[in-house]
């Protein structure tokens, strides 16, 4: 879920390293039951070839590795050197030998009809030219093989009842993307681009991960949290108001009357060509 290593280390909306691992660790999360669905419908099992493309903090690398088993092999790839650190860490903690994670460009082409299957999530919707990495992506799987995105459709985003905060938060979030060369409502684009990558039989889900308790009304504070630095470099809000909007979506995540749902999130997947 990093970025393009061709733009600027602070291109990236959302703050990385450390911090930004312990957030990807909640999303992670949040994100367990649907994402392990969709690599079940799209056919991962043992013995596969994987590439978990803008891996970020390792998560869906490990799931696959767990699910392709020894006779697998899983290759995580990411910009952020000091995330993918703290990725293997994670690997080596769990007795993981099948994922290794590598630095490098979402966009590079070093692997050429090897991969079983090909997955982003949360990735594609951070970059400048996403169809670059779609065509990365291609290459790297083998024909028939598959490749599978998960993204954004940010204005999807709600919360009931209305908080003023979260509406604000959803539209900063937009924007600084927007600004940092992104497409944070990329998801309804997907199966188009995926199309126009050469990719057939191209399918797609819409779901909608929303909370009444639990962590997972966390996410929409700890984003605000990771992206409050890029915010007020942008000037597109000041350091009072990130602290307002924190201290209300920090409120409204701790109400139990409160419904907060996660963006609205494409999952698109297709075959490449034989």
């Amino acid at each position: 879920m990093l970025m393009d290593a061709s733009e600027a280390p602070h291109q990236y909306a959302i703050r990385g390293g450390k911090a930004g691992k312990a957030r990807l660790d909640l999303l992670a999360r949040v994100m367990l039951p649907t994402t392990t669905q969709l690599l079940d419908c799209v056919g991962l099992i043992r013995g596969m070839n994987c590439m978990d493309v803008g891996c970020g903090g390792g998560h869906v690398a490990l799931l696959m590795g767990s699910k392709v088993g020894p006779e697998g092999r899983v290759i995580g790839t990411d910009t952020d050197g000091e995330i993918l650190a703290l990725a293997r860490q994670d690997a080596e903690a769990a007795n993981v030998t099948n994922v290794k994670f590598q630095q490098l460009d979402a966009c590079a082409c070093l692997w050429h009809d090897e991969f079983d299957i090909v997955y982003a999530r949360f990735l594609l919707s951070h970059l400048n030219e996403p169809e670059n990495c779609l065509a990365a992506m291609a290459e790297a799987c083998l024909p028939g093989g598959s490749i599978v995105i998960e993204d954004t459709d940010f204005s999807g985003s709600f919360c009931y009842p209305t908080y003023a905060a979260y509406d604000r938060y959803t539209d900063l979030y937009q924007e600084l993307v927007k600004r940092r060369g992104g497409d944070p409502n990329i998801g309804a684009k997907l199966p188009g681009m995926l199309r126009q990558a050469g990719i057939q039989r191209v399918e797609l889900n819409v779901i909608q991960p929303a909370h009444i308790h639990g962590e997972g009304k966390l996410m929409a504070p700890v984003t605000m949290s990771q992206i409050a630095d890029s915010l007020t470099a942008e000037e597109l809000a000041t350091e009072d108001e990130v602290q307002q909007i924190l201290t209300e979506l920090t409120h409204a995540a701790a109400d139990s009357e409160t419904v907060i749902g996660l963006p609205r999130i494409f999952q698109v997947w297709g075959k490449r060509a034989v």
